[in-house]
């Protein structure tokens, strides 16, 4: 058995011949007539149970009978186009435990093998060469459509070899995802999610109001809800109105819409997306996850893989395999609790007596006093709390390399450069306890020359020690701060001097001071400008402290001077002919000049007369 997909050229020759469909095991035909035929009781018009194929001499004999698990176990026999038993029959194979389910959960139809291969909606086919091959059987009718072996092939041909084109389309749950496919290739995908389910209780929120009648939930949430679900309908629509052209030369469209607002989305409405009679539509015939991009596209991989048995028989026995290996579920042995139980004899457990020959012991007590002063001692490693509590001593260094970094931190505290050169490896090695390396005892010992030897041999200015400083920071030395920002001056992209806790962008001396009398001289100006300012305020404060000093006589007097001396200003505007002041006035034009009147208009008019 071998998987492959419809769309191979190899698969085009296995259906390029005949095809037609089979079953892998006929139905038993060995069935004798009688038992097909309707039983008729003895005696016309008497109580009877056709199933069990009893008569009965009262009701209430017939009603009890059609309570007994025997009639249950007949009528599941007729079903199944079997023949009943007697009642006999019926008790000796409870006896034995031969009915797995009276019930018919289990139903004697999963032993067809037929019956077990298309459990997954899946249709067997042979061509004319022996070749048995299965794809899902939704790609070639619809439900409740009966194909015939005569277009099979024509089917066949429609959707896998003249037009490979396919649209898969998801939808649950506020989740929609639909893809276009050429052949294996993606033409046009979508996927989007709106707010729909109610969280924790799940379902749409209109089957919610539609239970509810007209009184829904009036939360902010159930109104996000209803809004998403409009939306919802609106981005569907949407989208196959994009896809219109596309969708239009798909040769099958399959969807995936469980529940009914999913359905309705699709085909409710005055104007559905889609018409429930079109051909093309197919349900997908297997469970899918969440609607997604990758949902989607697996989807459309099953549906183009194609299941080759090359022969009848290797198929036979590829689902027979299949069928045994199946989990058989033990069902344990049933107690009859009306039944009464087996009495099984046990022997009693054997019982001795105490013979009087037998002597009695008597228990003799003696009190002792011991004395452990001088056979106990004091255990050699017995320690107090104290002493438990206090930490253990940590594992000293080896004296070779304790004696060397000792040497080291001397030879950096005196500076002697030629020694360090000779000595030093690595110059970000941690020479004390502390975490400090070179560069931090070389710049708190202020030894400038040193610390500059380091830095062109590499020394990390942004390392710190256990106290989280930099050699920046560890020291107080104004020479020595100075060479490690000219040292970052120079070399700007070589460390990150913000981890490093150094000024980059410090200004230089003259610099500075042309800054500094920038900011003087605009401060002083800052001084002006406030000064004139509490002198304006000061000015208004005496004006009205002198004005609530004088009396009503004297604030009338004051209000009627200024009136006048307003009154009295300066002349802004006059009249073009009589010259008198304006100011305050609408004036009146005429070419340009301006009129107190409609009088001095006039005169100015018949002064001076224009010829049109």
């Amino acid at each position: 058995m071998e998987f492959m997909k419809i769309f191979d050229e190899k698969f085009h020759e296995i259906v390029k011949s005949g095809i037609r469909s089979i079953l892998l095991e006929n139905e038993p035909e060995d069935v004798e007539n009688s038992i097909l035929k309707d039983w008729l009781p003895e005696k016309p018009n008497s109580l009877a149970c056709s199933y069990c194929r009893v008569e009965f001499d009262q009701v209430c004999q017939q009603r009890e009978h059609y309570k007994l698990d025997w009639h249950r176990y007949n009528l599941r026999q007729s079903l199944l186009q079997k023949p009943p038993i007697t009642e006999e029959e019926f008790d000796e194979k409870t006896t034995h435990d031969d009915i797995s389910s009276i019930s018919g959960s289990d139903s004697e139809k999963d032993d067809n093998l037929d019956s077990f291969a298309t459990a997954q909606g899946k249709i067997f086919l042979q061509n004319e060469q022996g070749t048995v091959f299965s794809i899902y059987a939704c790609l070639l009718y619809r439900k409740k459509e009966e194909l015939q072996n005569q277009v099979l092939k024509t089917r066949l041909k429609e959707c896998c070899v003249s037009n490979r084109k396919w649209a898969v389309l998801m939808l649950g749950g506020g989740h929609f995802a639909g893809a276009v496919f050429d052949n294996d290739q993606v033409v046009v995908h979508k996927t989007f999610h709106c707010y729909t389910v109610r969280a924790g209780q799940g379902g749409a929120q209109s089957s919610r109001d539609a239970k509810s009648g007209g009184s829904g939930p009036k939360s902010a949430g159930a109104s996000l809800r209803r809004y998403n679900e409009q939306a919802l309908v609106q981005h569907v629509r949407g989208i196959v109105d994009t896809w219109k052209s596309q969708l239009d030369e798909c040769a099958l469209i399959l969807y995936r819409a469980s529940g009914p607002y999913n359905r309705g989305v699709l085909f409710g409405g005055g104007d559905p997306v889609f018409d429930k009679n079109d051909a093309r539509l197919r349900t997908i015939p297997f469970s899918t996850r969440r609607a997604t991009f990758t949902e989607v596209k697996r989807v459309h991989s099953e549906m183009t893989t194609a299941q080759v048995y090359h022969s009848y028989d290797s198929a036979i026995q590829y689902f027979t395999r299949r069928k045994n290996t199946k989990r058989v579920k033990t069902r344990s042995p049933c107690i009859d609790r009306a039944k009464s139980r087996e009495i099984i004899e046990r022997p009693l457990p054997v019982t001795h007596e105490t013979s009087s020959d037998e002597e009695v012991l008597n228990l003799s007590t003696e009190n002792n006093e011991i004395s452990f002063v001088d056979s106990l001692q004091e255990f050699e490693d017995t320690l107090t709390p104290e002493q438990r509590r206090k930490r253990k001593p940590k594992k000293s260094k080896t004296k070779q390399n304790e004696q060397r970094k000792h040497e080291l931190i001397q030879t950096l505290q005196k500076g002697d450069i030629e020694t360090l050169a000779r000595v030093v490896n690595d110059f970000n090695e941690i020479v004390d306890d502390d975490g400090n390396t070179l560069l931090h005892i070389a710049a708190m010992n202020e030894q400038n020359a040193t610390l500059s030897f380091l830095l062109e041999k590499g020394a990390n200015p942004c390392a710190k020690n256990h106290k989280q400083q930099t050699p920046y920071t560890c020291t107080q030395s104004k020479e020595i701060r100075e060479s490690l920002k000219q040292f970052a001056r120079d070399f700007p992209d070589k460390y990150n001097y913000n981890k490093a806790q150094i000024p980059t962008n410090v200004l230089t001396p003259e610099e500075l001071a042309e800054k500094k009398k920038a900011q003087r001289k605009l401060k002083k100006e800052k001084e002006k400008i406030k000064k004139k300012e509490n002198e304006i305020k000061r000015r208004e404060e005496m004006e009205k402290e002198r004005f609530l000093k004088l009396s009503d006589r004297e604030k009338r007097a004051l209000a009627a001077e200024r009136r006048i001396l307003s009154q009295s200003g300066t002349v802004i505007t006059r009249c073009f002919l009589c010259a008198c002041d304006m100011t305050g006035k609408v004036p009146f034009e005429y070419l340009g000049n301006r009129f107190c009147s409609v009088e001095c208009l006039k005169a100015h008019r018949l002064q001076n007369p224009q010829i049109l």
